[in-house]
């Protein structure tokens, strides 16, 4: 049925989706992460994600963040994709532009994924690790151009 919900999850934190949405997600983070991966592991990350997304993802299927990316490297590369696919949909470089009615809760779901990825990268690393994201990028460089100092 093309009503039922997938759940993106990690601990005790869910984020309920249509099936639709969570191909939307999938395939987005896909397009970005084929952009931002440089390195052989990273490369390989998006070749795992790909590969599930061929095999085993169908309608109804949970989408574990833990399960999907188990490692904290896995984590602070989607985190820092999922990031940076909300930022693409927000400057309307991906999807159907023509409409825009789900691009705020695109955005929102990819930066709640993104959120839910950094809380395991602090859980499992017990760092403060947030990535470097285009918004994050852009945010240094605008107070690195002002004093801020009173």
């Amino acid at each position: 049925s093309i009503w039922m919900a997938s759940d993106i999850s990690i601990d005790d934190q869910y984020l309920w989706v249509a099936n639709r949405r969570l191909s939307m997600l999938v395939d987005f983070a896909l397009e970005i992460a084929d952009q931002l991966a440089k390195s052989d592991t990273e490369l390989a990350y998006v070749a795992e994600l790909r590969n599930w997304d061929k095999t085993e993802h169908c309608n109804g299927c949970g989408f574990s963040l833990d399960e999907r990316f188990p490692t904290v490297e896995h984590k602070k590369f989607w985190a820092r994709v999922f990031f940076d696919t909300a930022r693409a949909v927000f400057d309307r470089k991906l999807g159907n532009q023509d409409i825009a009615f789900w691009q705020c809760s695109t955005i929102g779901d990819c930066y709640v994924v993104g959120r839910m990825l950094c809380y395991g990268v602090r859980r499992d690393s017990g760092s403060s690790w947030f990535p470097e994201t285009i918004n994050a990028s852009e945010h240094t460089a605008f107070f690195d151009r002002i004093d801020t100092k009173l």
